[in-house]
């Protein structure tokens, strides 16, 4: 569940001790006896204490006391998932998630726990899998008591009112909607419809609206009759009884973590669960036969906690299920243009042996790119884009180990022999464990696979133990949830280190597993899917027409074999099933198959040089910074070491917070080349949809043909990317300072001074066919509300003519415009190079590396340097006049409403989607002396009325009405490039509203939803209404109120950064958009990069009141100034219709009379009326000329039609602006 939701006062559920007293004293712990369990064993790196406890009534608890948070989070997770559920009532645990937030009786009111969390900069969220139901939130810590209050209460007292119930089905079956064009969940359908009917395995997890009929019974009186036909009434009793059988306090793990001391947070958790008590019976008979139903069921699940005996091995998957044969094919079709080829592997559990599981060494292996891999082979073949390993399922009683492979169209045609690769891997793996296990070979070979073996294992450990000990802290709402699962089955003790191999080493290798395991690496213990749309027609063409579609029903008798075309039950996706011919089972059984290439010589992988040589930190640190982390202390800003004209700029910061060796470089090559071609006529650039193509397609190629080579340096937590943006060429490199600038200059030597040993036709034809199938794929694999924001952001943000064109761009790149890209890139001299260098590195060290690479720069803009007189970009434009690219975002006329109207073209999308965005007229604010104090008032008010809405909208929507499972209103945030150079203009020139600005932010409020309940037109008056709604709260809302949310929202801002991942970014961030503008060769007078903006505006923000948000929302929103775009996407259930001429809905909101928009071909016409977005602005006079003459038509009751309900209460007040803040003073 990605939302919560909160409901109507009704009855406390039946059977289930309540608590009432929400008052509690913190001297009340004294009154519970409490046992301290073992001590949780945490990496070098982390600050925090913890504390393991265990109360009375069993349930578990680890405390951690973080003295750098400024939140507290909180989480329960409880031991039990999906797979307990009825099978006459599918996805009732996730319907007993979603009903847990629907209040308490101690916190009756509809939203209470959500509002409270709202007001105090909290978040709050749940999920369920098929063995955990996880809960979680996260507050400001000087308000976390009282939310731990309400949550807690959730577990202690619930209200499963029937009225709560009968709405809340909505949201699950909304929920289940949402995810019927995904293909992961597509595809886990099919494979849960081959499982073993009665294995819980084969559940369906979620839920809808026909296996959770909604509860419309107002009868708060319990049952005793069968729910085998799934009366409404019986879906809330059996809800009631899943509740006391499952929510037990020893079935629990309960973690805390902020700043506060352990004994604080130990008083706040201990009265408020301690008296939670297990009200289940146990004694059958007993029960009602709804109870017995979900005790039934609840047998079906598999021991899951730490302190009980391992289940026995019950695998989901065996060859008995498709009559004994094995391997079966499984046949898929994808929405998204997709080449899949996946091994899929039962075997048994490991989650008992995570230190020592043979499946870590598997996938080590089995997943490898480097040198002797199978990838390596088949990607040097031009077969495979793409290969990972590792479990599918993860379960207490059985594993599922698949070997995930995206094919290039060459190797879809040979997916026979690519899959014989895979397996003869497989055996080479199995044969090196048996002979180091002494059980073939010589003495001599028995040695040597032993020590290999031995070698890899110690390598696997070392970097494990390394990242274990040399990673900091996140944040505390990440920490929460994964830690209460974890205790509840590892224990207190290794919640934290469980799997990362502390006490393990190259004695330790679980050969005898290894050897069990890898044996079971073969053809007749595989399921081989093909997930494609060229399988699908190879099944279609071989199919005969007596073959008919067959429905799985879960509950066939096991021994029934179906092959062919098949439906999934509950998806009604369909899928084949089929055997595979007996020649290519017996060439994937034989070493070394026989295909129509060589495929190269498989091997285990050598020694990875990338491990860090030393963990030393910088000598030029401080003694203090070395002792360890200090995220309390302030972040200095980064140095300006080097600022060359027409070469380059680095900066600089030793890390002295973190106390981890640990750096992070980001060098931007800023090239307008990148994305644009130059005039010589016009002396300006033009973007060029053929430029930006062929740079997305050769920082993919350069990415490609890397990928064996740093292998290793991924393993041994050196991570890198190479990317394009508007502003140029980013190259990436995050992780162990010892190796990073090596690592980093040879990715720069090769992608700038050797494109064509590089630079290859097969890498290039991988890469093409991977962004043609994206973009030819984009609309018919993607929910309705990515369409909505597609046509959006065509209209104001986009450069290009859209996929299409760009499809096109694609498809007609090869390796010669690809490398005569590359040389258009190196060969514009106006190309900079911004360096930021960070971390565990001396001034010393960055200076060597950004002196190589500028040296670097140089020597390829020399090569790649045409012939000046018949150069264009040489000839005319001089260095100094560099022009600095950018993104862009247009800006709307001041009073406009544009409406997008576009039906999905994703065939399966039931939904609609809804995306409501208003653009601020004011410049968002980007720092002192780059921006005017209107607008830092305006960012700063724009962010605090999104964080203000974004709760009742959520509730009015989501929650009561249910209009879908995606509710969301959020800020968004837009830089715009100016078009022209910067360089040209002189100080002077310079306005004080910051005309000179290179980069200008733009403020947006997003109102986003997907829904199939009504049709988007309905929707979004629905919208249109709330906002109308939502002005009155804030006129009514009281003082202390909005000081609230104004303290939360602050407060989050100045949250401390943990990372030094994050750090840099943000850093960066700024360097890349400000640099230019404040270090140009001009130099704006008392400018700096605003390194301390975050500080400036939160302390705005804290300055607001009421008349600010008025006057904003006035102005952004309701005002006859606004500007907004409504972007509606219609789904199959509510199609878009042509228009008719004798009405149109959308002439009663729209009051500029502008045609709805419902053509790509409209849809550009109207953005080239639109000019681009820069720091000028002036208040223009609305172009509403009719809005008097509206009022006597439809007034504020035209809240029922879009955006009227907004204009409509102007309508009527005849006010304006002021005047209308002075009225709402005087309320």
């Amino acid at each position: 569940m990605s939302a919560e939701s909160v409901s109507e006062v009704g009855e406390t559920m039946e059977g289930v001790n309540t608590n009432t007293n929400t008052n509690i004293s913190s001297n009340d712990v004294t009154n519970f006896e409490v046992k301290e369990l073992e001590g949780v064993r945490k990496g070098k790196s982390d600050w925090r204490e913890y504390r393991a406890i265990e109360l009375e009534n069993g349930a578990t608890c680890v405390l951690v006391s973080d003295k750098e948070s400024k939140t507290t989070a909180m989480a329960v997770s409880v031991n039990v998932g999906a797979s307990a559920d009825p099978r006459e009532l599918s996805g009732l645990a996730h319907f007993c998630e979603h009903m847990c937030f629907l209040g308490s009786e101690a916190y009756p009111g509809e939203n209470e726990y959500k509002r409270y969390l709202s007001s105090h900069g909290g978040q709050s969220n749940a999920s369920t899998s098929m063995h955990f139901t996880t809960y979680k939130f996260d507050i400001l810590a000087d308000h976390a008591e009282p939310a731990v209050d309400r949550f807690a209460n959730f577990f202690v007292g619930p209200l499963f009112s029937p009225s709560g119930t009968a709405r809340e089905v909505n949201a699950v079956d909304s929920e289940n909607s949402k995810n019927l064009t995904t293909d992961g969940r597509r595809r886990l359908q099919i494979l849960k419809a081959m499982a073993d009917p009665n294995h819980h395995y084969s559940k369906f997890s979620t839920g809808n609206a026909t296996t959770l009929p909604a509860a419309n019974s107002n009868s708060d009186e319990p049952t005793t009759t069968t729910t085998t036909d799934n009366d409404s009434n019986h879906v809330r009793e059996a809800l009631l009884a899943f509740h006391r059988r499952h929510y037990r306090p020893d079935n629990m793990g309960i973690v805390i973590v902020g700043p506060q001391s352990l004994d604080t947070l130990q008083s706040w958790v201990v009265p408020r669960f301690a008296p939670m008590v297990d009200r289940w019976t146990g004694d059958e008979s007993s029960l009602t036969k709804v109870e017995l139903l979900v005790e039934q069921a609840a047998k079906e699940a598999p021991n899951n906690k730490f302190h009980q005996p391992q289940p026995p091995y019950f695998p989901a998957f065996r060859p008995e299920l498709q009559g004994g044969t094995w391997p079966v094919l499984l046949t898929t079709k994808p929405l998204r243009s997709v080449r899949k080829l996946v091994l899929m592997f039962p075997l048994p559990s490991v989650r008992y042996q995570q230190e020592r599981s043979p499946v870590k060494i598997l996938s080590h292996l089995l997943g490898h790119e480097g040198k002797g891999s199978s990838f390596a082979a088949l990607q040097d073949a031009g077969l495979v884009n793409s290969l990972s390993t590792g479990l599918r399922i993860s379960a207490p009683d059985n594993s599922l180990l698949q070997i995930d492979v995206s094919l290039t169209e060459r190797g879809e045609e040979r997916w026979t022999d690519v899959a014989s690769v895979l397996f003869d891997h497989c055996r080479l793996l199995s044969q090196t464990a048996q002979t180091a296990a002494g059980q073939c070979g010589n003495q001599q070979e028995q040695e040597e696979a032993l020590n290999e073996l031995q070698r890899i294992w110690s390598e696997i450990v070392k970097l494990n133990i390394m990242q274990f000990n040399q990673t900091s802290p996140g944040q505390a709402y990440g920490l929460a949830p994964g830690l209460s699962q974890s205790i509840l089955y590892n224990g207190t003790k290794k919640c934290m280190s469980s799997g990362w191999q502390l006490e393990e080493d190259e004695s330790t290798l679980p050969l005898g597993l290894l050897v069990d395991f890898a044996l079971q690496l073969n053809p007749a213990n595989c399921i081989v899917e093909r997930c494609s749309q060229a399988a699908w027609d190879e099944q279609v063409t071989s199919t005969t027409t007596s073959n008919k579609v067959e429905e799985k029903n879960v509950n066939i008798d096991s021994s029934a074999v179906t092959f062919g075309l098949q439906k999934e039950k509950w998806y009604g996706v369909e899928y084949y099933t089929s055997k595979i011919d007996s020649d290519t089972v017996t060439r994937w059984e034989t070493d070394g198959a026989v295909a129509p290439e060589p495929l190269g010589n498989l091997h285990l992988p050598t020694p990875n040089r990338f491990i860090p040589r030393t963990l030393e930190l910088c000598a030029d640190l401080t003694e203090e910074a070395r002792r360890g982390p200090r995220i309390d202390k302030e972040i200095d800003p980064p140095n300006l070491i080097v600022d060359e004209p027409n070469v380059g700029r680095l900066w600089h910061r030793l890390d002295d917070r973190y106390a981890l060796p640990q750096s992070s470089l980001q060098i931007l090559l800023r090239n307008a080349a990148v994305e644009n071609v130059f005039d010589a006529e016009e002396q300006t650039w033009h973007h060029d949809v053929d430029a930006s193509i062929r740079s997305l397609i050769l920082t993919g190629v350069f990415s490609d043909a890397m990928a064996q080579e740093t292998y290793d340096a991924d393993l041994a937590g050196l991570h890198w990317s190479l990317s394009k943006s508007s502003s140029g060429i980013l190259l990436s490199c995050f992780g162990y300072s010892d190796r990073l600038p090596d690592l980093a200059v040879q990715l720069l030597q090769d992608f700038v001074l050797r494109p064509e040993t590089i630079l290859r036709e097969s890498h290039l034809r991988a890469t093409k066919d991977q962004v043609v199938r994206n973009f030819e794929s984009y609309f018919q694999s993607r929910r309705a509300d990515s369409h909505a924001m597609y046509y959006r952001d065509l209209l104001l943000s986009s450069k290009g003519g859209g996929i299409e064109q760009s499809l096109e761009a694609a498809k007609s790149t090869n390796l010669e415009s690809l490398l005569a890209q590359h040389k258009l890139i190196f060969s514009n001299p106006e190309m900079f190079a911004e360096c930021f260098f960070t971390g565990n590195v001396s001034q010393h060290e960055a200076r060597q590396f950004f002196d190589s690479a500028c040296a670097m720069l140089k020597e390829a803009t020399a090569k790649s340097a045409p012939d000046p007189s018949k150069s264009a970009v040489t000839a005319v434009r001089k260095p100094k006049n560099r022009w600095i690219p950018g993104g862009l975002e247009r800006r709307l006329a001041a009073g406009e409403d544009v409406e997008l109207s576009f039906n999905s073209k994703n065939p399966e999308e039931e939904n609609g989607a809804v995306l409501v965005t208003y653009q601020s007229q004011i410049p968002g604010w980007k720092g002192d002396h780059l921006s005017t104090r209107e607008s830092l008032k305006s960012s700063a008010s724009i962010r605090l009325i999104c964080h203000m809405m974004k709760e009742p909208l959520f509730d009015d929507l989501r929650t009561k009405q249910q209009l879908g499972y995606v509710v969301s209103g959020y800020y968004d945030l837009s830089f715009s490039s100016r078009p022209h150079d910067l360089y040209q203009q002189k100080e002077q020139d310079l306005q004080a509203d910051g005309e000179g600005a290179v980069v200008t932010p733009i403020d947006f409020i997003v109102v986003n939803i997907l829904s199939r309940k009504l049709p988007p037109t309905e929707v979004a008056a629905r919208v249109d209404e709330f906002l109308v709604n939502f002005r009155e709260m804030l006129v009514e809302m009281p003082e202390s109120q909005i000081r609230d949310h104004s303290d939360a929202l602050g407060q989050k801002m100045l949250k401390p950064i943990q990372k030094l991942g994050s750090e840099a970014s943000v850093h960066f961030g700024k360097i890349r958009r400000y640099a230019p503008e404040v270090l140009g060769n001009w130099k704006k007078r008392d400018a700096s990069i605003p390194w301390d903006s975050a500080k400036v505006m939160a302390k705005e923000i804290q300055s607001l009141d009421r008349s600010d948000l008025l006057q904003t929302w006035d102005r952004v929103v309701a005002g006859k100034n606004r500007s907004r775009v409504v972007s509606l996407v219609y789904g199959k259930t509510f199609p878009l219709e042509a228009p008719k001429e004798s009405s149109s809905w959308i002439s009663r909101w729209n009051v500029s009379q502008n045609n709805p928009i419902r053509t790509i071909q409209d849809l550009m016409s109207k953005r080239k009326e639109l000019e681009p977005f820069d720091a000028k602005w002036r208040r223009e006079k609305s172009f509403f000329q009719t809005l008097g003459r509206r009022q006597k038509s439809f007034g504020v009751a035209a809240a029922a039609f879009l955006g009227v309900g907004i204009l409509g209460y102007y309508a009527s007040n005849k006010n304006t602006d002021s005047t209308s803040d002075r009225t709402t003073k005087a309320r």
